[in-house]
């Protein structure tokens, strides 16, 4: 079964316990979870979290079958350095239906980084995972995360007004969404060859 696949420059793999301590130092720094409603977290508290997933992918492996959630460890794919991690967690009571994720460690801010791994995160979902929609939220000052989003295809759908409490000052939660209707075959096809 296959955990690995690739960009020209990146490589996204299911996540693995071996991974912990890099997203762990990742989701510690406060300028990473500036515009996230969690963080920044101990490792304790990062282990907690993503433990379960790894859990969950190893026993998708040994029964040779893809698992509920989708969590990839991004890296560098001429030198394996560790880049950050993005994910599809499935909607409860929506089958078929993820939400996208995605923290890029800081020293790799504003290279694109971003924004091709929610390219990758919408191929898989609609050409692997057989999603029928997306959905993504970030916060209204984070537009690093709304350009991002909108460069991915996803379309506004709303406005949660004072939603999160971050940093001592509320912030508004945007929505998003995209359905698999909405990618065009054309542009897939093209994402085929990118990911190889």
């Amino acid at each position: 079964m296959r955990t690995t696949w690739t960009s020209p420059t990146l490589t996204f793999s299911y996540i693995i316990l071996e991974d912990l301590a890099p997203i762990s130092e990742m989701l510690a720094k406060e300028s990473v979870c500036h515009w996230l409603f969690f963080g920044p977290n101990t490792p304790e508290v990062t282990h907690t979290y993503f433990l379960p997933f790894i859990e969950e992918n190893a026993l998708a492996l040994t029964e040779e079958r893809m698992p509920a959630h989708f969590v990839f460890t991004i890296r560098d794919k001429a030198t394996g350095a560790f880049i950050g991690q993005c994910a599809l967690v499935a909607e409860d009571f929506s089958p078929g239906a993820y939400i996208v994720g995605y923290q890029i460690d800081e020293p790799y801010w504003n290279r694109g980084i971003g924004s091709e791994a929610a390219t990758f995160l919408v191929w898989f979902a609609f050409r692997i995972a057989g999603a029928y929609r997306l959905n993504a939220d970030t916060t209204a000052g984070n537009r690093g995360s709304v350009r991002v989003l909108e460069k991915g295809g996803f379309i506004p759908e709303g406005r949660q007004r004072k939603y999160w409490h971050i940093g001592g000052e509320y912030q508004d939660r945007l929505l998003f969404g995209l359905l698999a209707e909405e990618v065009e075959d054309e542009l897939l096809a093209t994402l085929d060859r990118l990911f190889t």
